[in-house]
């Protein structure tokens, strides 16, 4: 195992890929974090570079292999477009970099489990990108059901959709042999979500994909959970903004809304029909997130926890966040997701813990 950092100063990062997500959460996010220092980065667009050159002040190189070459490194952050996830998390895992590897983990089950013996081996210290699992209204949520407030989960309904004019997607995005499509995409967050609410795995897998303007557009999926809960998803690019997830149990529902930064959990009547909301104090992440967003409503903080939690992990802290194991399993249920759109059959998923 490499030696973790414990006490010796921050974490120097850098960042591989330059895009989006980058742009607006990580390469900002590293600058106000403690015990975390933004070193370089690196992407091959000479736009990106310029634009991540002038917000965040540091060397932007246009090879990934010189980057992850430097001796003032400990950490890399890789969100270049997912087709060259695996490539990418395997050099850093050769050149002994600590990993936060925004999802997927690959676009192929094979690749998938390259990245992941190769950071073991490398004893590396890693982690998926999976960062709501870092979202204070998640994370209450997940609680509330692990402590029996609605009692024994019975099925899942849950929406994902981020309406997307193909004029403004990179070219990636549009083909899934690149690693675009809602299931890579959007589908991803919510089925690494739904293992870590309940615990579970999922066993089976009946899917519709369909592309209307560009390749995997809308997804709709129905999961068979191992312990006989049942999970139903739609996710798209051609519909209206949403992002919830509501869980029906034997004693009540709880739904969480991502956009409204709310929970509400529901339960039977003491005295007659129908039922009642029950009051939830907000978690202080939850108040704090929603003060942020009076001024910042754009904002989204569970990108900024996530990288929190892995700086705490690079120093020898517990782990709070997904593995890659985690995102292996993600993307067999997704491949199966594709294998039941294909043949119209419903489709066990292999591997799994």
């Amino acid at each position: 195992m490499k030696d973790s950092l414990g006490a010796r100063g921050s974490v120097r990062f850098g960042v591989i890929g330059c895009g989006t997500v980058a742009y607006w959460t990580h390469l900002r996010e590293l600058k106000k974090l403690n015990r975390a220092r933004l070193v370089a980065a690196a992407d091959p667009d000479p736009s990106a570079r310029a634009r991540a050159s002038r917000l965040a002040n540091v060397p932007v190189h246009a090879n990934a292999n010189e980057l992850l070459a430097r001796s003032d490194i400990d950490a890399v952050i890789i969100s270049a477009p997912n087709c060259f996830h695996a490539e990418l998390a395997l050099a850093a895992a050769k050149a002994g970099k600590h990993l936060y590897l925004e999802k997927p983990i690959a676009v192929a089950a094979g690749d998938a489990r390259r990245v992941v013996d190769a950071a073991e081996e490398a004893g590396i210290v890693s982690a998926m990108g999976f960062n709501r699992r870092c979202h204070p209204v998640f994370e209450q949520g997940r609680a509330l059901i692990s402590k029996g407030k609605i009692g024994r989960v019975r099925a899942v309904q849950t929406v994902f959709s981020e309406p997307s004019l193909p004029a403004s997607m990179p070219d990636w995005k549009r083909g899934r042999e690149t690693g675009g499509g809602v299931l890579l995409d959007l589908a991803s967050h919510h089925l690494d979500l739904l293992r870590w609410f309940l615990g579970d795995e999922v066993e089976r897998i009946e899917a519709r994909v369909t592309s209307d303007v560009t390749e995997q557009d809308s997804a709709w999926l129905w999961l068979s959970m191992r312990s006989g809960a049942e999970a139903s998803g739609f996710f798209s690019f051609r519909a209206g903004r949403a992002d919830t997830l509501e869980f029906i149990g034997e004693h009540g529902t709880l739904r969480l809304d991502r956009h409204r930064c709310v929970l509400s959990l529901r339960r039977g009547r003491r005295f007659g029909y129908g039922v009642r909301r029950s009051f939830v104090l907000p978690s202080a992440g939850a108040v704090a997130w929603r003060l942020a967003r009076l001024t910042r409503p754009s904002w989204e903080s569970s990108y900024r926890r996530a990288l929190a939690a892995f700086v705490q992990m690079c120093r020898g802290g517990p782990r709070r966040l997904a593995s890659l194991s985690d995102g292996l399993r993600n993307l067999e249920i997704i491949l199966a997701a594709e294998e039941s759109a294909r043949t119209g059959a419903v489709v066990p998923v292999a591997g799994g813990i």
